[in-house]
């Protein structure tokens, strides 16, 4: 009978297990100088039309930058970018003695989900690559036309809500019996990680 203790890792992303925001970094990567500038030229009008119109908030403001920058791209292009990033940009941000901490956890057997409001187009490859188990944010995309050709398109908002705050506390309890485990290490760097932490034995602080 196996007596090892079951042990869940919850870890964030941006500014935990990568050093700073991974968005920006991915909106100049993707973009291309160009296409970044002429769109940073539209970002103050777009925020202040959200805050004259009392519809503001950091995620309303989230989904506004990104149909800014990508709006209509289809899913393929997205997918593509995002693992682009991935593969060249992403390598340099990461916490390399924090990501070889979580690699030695999935080696003794213990399960890591990297929570983050992230997106879906480069986090989950990445954690697919180092066994991890991933909750983001996805974008939405959808059918424009009646071909069967036409290629689903980024609507310019989000699939599920963004998860930071209550809703990382809320996918977590959704997708694990957080009872089933024995202990709960939690890893965050800012106020946006609290309820995540609220759920955990340990909490670790970047």
């Amino acid at each position: 009978m196996d007596n090892k203790p079951r042990i869940l890792h919850l870890c964030d992303f941006d500014g935990t297990l990568t050093r700073g925001d991974t968005l920006w970094h991915f909106l100049k990567f993707a973009a291309g100088p160009v296409a970044w500038l002429r769109a940073m030229v539209l970002v103050p009008a777009s925020f202040m039309g959200l805050w004259v119109g009392g519809k503001w908030s950091n995620d309303r403001a989230k989904e506004k930058l990104l149909a800014i920058f990508f709006k209509s791209r289809t899913k393929q292009e997205m997918e593509a970018a995002g693992m682009a990033f991935y593969r060249n940009r992403l390598p340099a941000l990461l916490r390399q003695a924090l990501l070889q901490q979580l690699l030695d956890a999935v080696k003794r057997g213990d399960q890591v989900v990297v929570v983050s409001a992230s997106l879906d187009i480069w986090l989950k490859p990445f954690c697919h690559s180092y066994g991890f188990d991933c909750l983001c944010t996805e974008l939405e995309f959808n059918e424009n036309g009646t071909s069967p050709s036409t290629m689903p398109r980024f609507t310019g908002r989000f699939a599920v809500p963004n998860c930071n705050r209550k809703e990382k506390e809320r996918r977590i309890k959704a997708a694990y019996q957080l009872g089933q485990f024995d202990r709960i290490i939690a890893y965050g760097n800012s106020n946006g990680d609290e309820a995540m932490f609220a759920l955990a034995h340990e909490v670790v602080h970047f």
